[in-house]
């Protein structure tokens, strides 16, 4: 089994409904050295995927490149469509879905988000989209760009503004151009975070039942809440964690895909994590889920370069 964890570095907003689209705080990038001896315990080697409101700040850079060359990790790039120049307005409710953004738009962002990597001499490789709002357009986009191995595909979720991923594969596969939530012949690899529906096609008799945003949402609330269980530490507690990785890893699973915020290892920054004491306890349980599945399978912890590389 191949274990990628994956960091979405990132400014605070996340859980307060309002990013600053200029000066956005990024205090919370220091808690990362909270995860330094679990990290080194259980050889961790994560993927850093950092938004533009961080990268862009002289100080940040130095700390992650250190934390990059002492964990082995990759440092990627993560685009938040709504806060990374050039703002868009739109009389759309937000956050808008990156497909009702203008094309020319989206690359510019793109671009920015990149640009910012620039004076770290790092050229990203690995991608994520802000709330997983990832589809044919940004698909293109990043097929033009350095970009070769993607994760913004959350399978098992639909929602407004973000993914559009119920039938989606569980495990990495090359992506289709004109579906992203299938298999096609592209030379972008997608590593989808783990998600594990009960059944395994229940995705595809949920995708059917599509129709309005209202019964998408009720869909989606179906999905998430009674059709499946995400193997996500932040989302949910040891035993689902257990019992999402078994059953993926009983179905033949090969590659497990964590991801969590930076925000939520840092105290305040999160309603889970209000003080100290609840990030403590997110490090253990991380600690103790690394622990059971060492034991419970053969482990090889890569970065989502590393993953691409290796992937045929």
């Amino acid at each position: 089994m191949k274990l990628v964890v994956t960091i979405d570095v990132e400014e605070e907003g996340l859980f307060s409904g309002r990013y600053d689209p200029f000066e956005a705080p990024t205090t919370n990038v220091s808690s990362l050295k909270l995860l330094n001896d679990l990290f080194l315990k259980w050889k961790i080697h994560p993927t850093l995927l950092v938004t533009y409101q961080v990268a862009k700040q002289p100080a940040w850079r130095q700390f992650l490149i250190e934390l990059a060359e002492n964990w082995g990790a990759e440092i990627g790039a993560h685009l938040h469509h709504w806060n990374t120049p050039p703002i868009f307005s739109s009389t759309l409710p937000g956050p808008v879905p990156s497909e009702n953004i203008p094309t020319q738009i989206l690359r510019e962002k793109l671009n920015t988000l990149l640009e910012a990597f620039e004076p770290m001499k790092i050229i990203p490789r690995s991608f994520r989209m802000g709330r997983f709002s990832f589809g044919p357009k940004m698909f293109k986009l990043l097929s033009d760009s350095p970009i070769i191995v993607d994760s913004s595909v959350a399978p098992m979720r639909i929602e407004y503004g973000g993914p559009d991923h119920l039938d989606a594969p569980v495990d990495p596969y090359f992506l289709n151009p004109t579906n992203i939530a299938s298999r096609g012949d592209s030379q972008l690899l997608e590593v989808p975070i783990t998600i594990v529906p009960i059944f395994p096609r229940i995705g595809h008799l949920l995708k059917k039942m599509q129709g309005s945003r209202k019964a998408d949402k009720a869909l989606g609330w179906v999905a998430s809440r009674l059709c499946s269980f995400p193997a996500q530490p932040a989302w949910t507690d040891i035993s689902r964690l257990k019992i999402a990785s078994a059953l993926h890893i009983r179905r033949g699973g090969k590659v497990l895909t964590l991801f969590f915020h930076s925000s939520e290892v840092a105290a305040g920054h999160s309603p889970f994590h209000p003080t100290s004491k609840e990030v403590a306890f997110f490090i253990e349980k991380l600690d103790a889920f690394f622990s059971w599945l060492n034991n419970r399978t053969t482990l090889e912890s890569l970065t989502l370069h590393q993953l691409r590389e290796t992937w045929n």
